[in-house]
């Protein structure tokens, strides 16, 4: 990492454009003057005591300081634990998560934003300066050539810590450069939050290590005008991006309500390299959104699904650029989406509950070794990593054919019918299918044999008749998986209840317990109250084909 800090005064030219906000010109800093802010900070953090593993969290916000924050924490040394910012509504077990970095791992320092006055934490700030030196000097790495800590989702237990080291992750941006043909003159742009791993790895330090342009959008940005992502790519000739696939069905969303003449004049013919990630995809609404931008020169080759997560730094397996996006369809009619093949040096195998391996083409357990897999959790002996095997069983469901991997879904979130396995998000997927709900606002867990759908509303007049609404989000689900859920199990929620883990995930057990506890609560529309669910035992049809092979029904 100290050789692509050191590179960065070679290129004057090409560097990082800052917007914010989608609709304001950017702020743009040439690599070789982000090079000169990362040696003036460096110098001031020494003079804070910051040196040689010094544990430091950081806050990752999109902005000018904690990226230069971040690259001086690395130059200098330093050990940096990367976190998500609190907010006055941050809820209370981040920051509890917050005070155990303290606690357990001993973190001394913390880089001063806006958002870290509310977390009232005993730590030493560290202010980032507004200046610029033209050389500096660079620290020895800490103990293991460690060079940042990254969390895990947490989306089955606590996020634990994922120690990287500088080896590792120089590793995984070759990987990644390699794998998306990057080249100098290519243009990257990104909404996604710096302080996950698919941001920070794959949107911005792979443009570092590269140098190519790299135009960073506030997450919040996409949120509130997400087709202004997809017009600043077209302005820019974005050659590069990366979303999870949450992103890809909240613009096909907007797109579907947009003027027809919304996207006139949006170029994207130079676009190669549409990344996918995080979660399982739905092939169809992931051609829709190609195929609406189709006109303007979106290419369904652009488009590549990809497998990854914290504790590989980050990317396991994607899509090659020569090849087309291709999903597998089960018996029962549903699509399994490509990953595409493992990155060098990485090895997969597919096994079932008693551990033995799969068959191509049986679902089971992917499990994982080699590559840039980390080997264990930082400071937590009492965790085990690795099998006797020396494979990270991943928790996720999926299979192995052509040797590429297919991703059905978590463990935790499988859902029993009938005998037959499905998954969480085939439900949800069917649910947000529907232009009045929330993509990514729908969470779907099995309580007993009661299946219980909860999502958010984008279109709140569907409060006006929500037995019509949610006999279509019945019917969606009938239509998709041949299961029929009892309408008092589709619960329309008041907005800001749906839990995420760190790295944007829904959090469905939290979700699960805050239903039991009987802590959610229901949309209203003015003064009316939506329906109450009613507690009434779920009636599933029996699918129509039967399941494909598997262990784990």
């Amino acid at each position: 990492m100290i050789g692509m800090l050191e590179k960065l005064p070679e290129e004057a030219r090409r560097g990082l454009y800052l917007y914010p906000s989608i609709d304001e010109a950017p702020v743009f800093f040439s690599y070789r003057g982000l090079f000169e802010r990362v040696a003036a900070a460096m110098e001031q953090f020494r003079a804070g005591g910051v040196g040689t593993g010094t544990r430091v969290i950081l806050p990752f916000e999109t902005s000018a300081q904690t990226i230069t924050a971040y690259l001086a924490l690395l130059g200098v040394g330093a050990l940096t634990f990367s976190v998500k910012a609190p907010s006055t509504t941050t809820p209370p077990d981040y920051h509890a998560f917050l005070g155990l970095l303290c606690e357990r791992y001993r973190a001394t320092h913390v880089v001063e934003t806006p958002g870290m006055s509310v977390a009232g934490l005993p730590l030493a700030e560290l202010t980032v300066p507004d200046a610029a030196l033209p050389k500096a000097a660079f620290g020895p790495a800490p103990t293991g050539d460690l060079a940042m800590v990254q969390f895990s989702s947490g989306s089955t237990s606590r996020p634990k810590g994922v120690p990287v080291t500088r080896e590792r992750l120089e590793r995984q941006l070759r990987m990644i450069c390699d794998w998306d043909e990057r080249r100098p003159d290519d243009v990257y742009v990104s909404w996604l939050p710096l302080y996950h791993d698919m941001g920070l790895v794959m949107g911005m330090l792979s443009s570092f290590h590269r140098r190519n342009d790299l135009h960073l959008i506030p997450p919040l940005e996409f949120i509130r005008n997400p087709l202004g992502w997809l017009r600043l790519m077209s302005e820019r000739r974005a050659t590069h991006t990366v979303t999870p696939y949450f992103g890809v069905s909240y613009c096909l969303n907007h797109l579907a309500r947009a003027e027809p003449d919304a996207t006139e004049g949006w170029d994207f013919h130079r676009l190669r390299s549409f990344l996918i990630g995080s979660d399982p995809t739905d092939f169809d609404r992931m051609l829709a959104f190609q195929q609406r931008l189709e006109k303007q020169g979106f290419r369904r080759r652009t488009l590549l699904p990809a497998y990854g997560m914290a504790e590989a730094v980050l990317m396991v397996s994607g899509t090659r650029l020569a090849d087309e996006p291709w999903a597998y369809t089960l018996p029962d009619g549903r699509k399994l989406v490509s990953a595409g093949h493992l990155l060098p040096g990485f090895e997969a195998r597919v096994t079932r509950e008693n551990g033995s391996v799969c068959a191509e083409g049986e679902l089971g357990e992917i499990e994982l070794r080699g590559g840039t897999m980390v080997g264990a959790y930082f400071e937590e002996p009492g965790i085990p990593f690795n099998n006797a095997d020396g494979y990270f069983q991943t928790g996720d469901l999926g299979y192995l054919l052509r040797g590429e991997l297919l991703i059905a879904g978590r463990i935790g979130d499988r859902i029993k019918v009938n005998a037959q396995s499905l998954f969480s998000n085939d439900f949800e997927f069917a649910a947000e299918s529907l232009p009045f709900i929330k993509p990514g606002r729908t969470a779907v867990f099995q309580i007993d044999e009661r299946i219980i759908v909860l999502a958010e509303l984008s279109d709140r007049s569907a409060l006006l008749a929500p037995d019509k609404h949610r006999e279509a989000v019945s019917n969606a689900i009938i239509a998709r998986l041949g299961v029929k859920l009892p309408a008092g199990d589709i619960l329309f929620i008041a907005p800001g209840q749906i839990k995420k883990t760190t790295s944007g995930k829904v959090n469905r057990r939290a979700m699960a317990e805050s239903y039991l506890k009987g802590k959610i609560r229901l949309a209203r529309l003015e003064d009316a109250t939506a329906p109450r669910s009613t507690r009434i035992p779920l009636a599933a049809e029996r699918p129509t084909a039967a399941p494909p092979s598997s262990s784990y029904q």
